[in-house]
């Protein structure tokens, strides 16, 4: 939903409180997705088999997530796939930097490291395809 406010000639996509509350979640699913990363490698969350499993988890989880981000920013059907990507933009800011500059977070073994990003990757993937059919299922055609 975009806003028009009346003291100006441009309109907000979402409402001040909306934008910090979605930029939390992000940085929030973020830590969350980086800690899955450190201590899931440590249990054999990845590899051939272990991403396999950890790959079909993402999908339920993402699916409650973006209910949750839905829930938590107050958003209206048509600000979901904007919402979530605002959140997504954070989180894949903050990634991107720590991957590079940080890494230690993610653990100590690169190989698992480059298997928990691609399934950062796969996760973000998840979580923009449940905003979109999610924005479907409220009534917003998206072509």
């Amino acid at each position: 939903m975009i806003v028009n406010t009346e003291n100006s000639q441009y309109q907000r996509l979402f409402t001040k409180q909306q934008t910090v509350v979605l930029i939390l979640l992000g940085m929030a699913f973020w830590f969350c997705g980086a800690m899955a990363v450190r201590f899931g490698s440590e249990i054999g969350m990845f590899g051939k088999t272990g991403s396999f499993f950890s790959f079909l988890i993402a999908l339920p989880v993402s699916w409650i997530s973006v209910l949750l981000i839905i829930k938590a920013a107050k958003l209206k059907a048509v600000q979901i796939i904007p919402g979530v990507s605002l959140g997504l933009l954070t989180a894949t800011f903050l990634d991107g930097i720590v991957l590079t500059w940080g890494s230690q977070l993610y653990g100590t073994d690169d190989g698992l490291i480059g298997l928990g990003a691609a399934w950062i990757l796969w996760g973000a993937f998840t979580f923009l395809a449940c905003a979109f059919i999610e924005a479907w299922r409220r009534g917003i055609k998206l072509v």
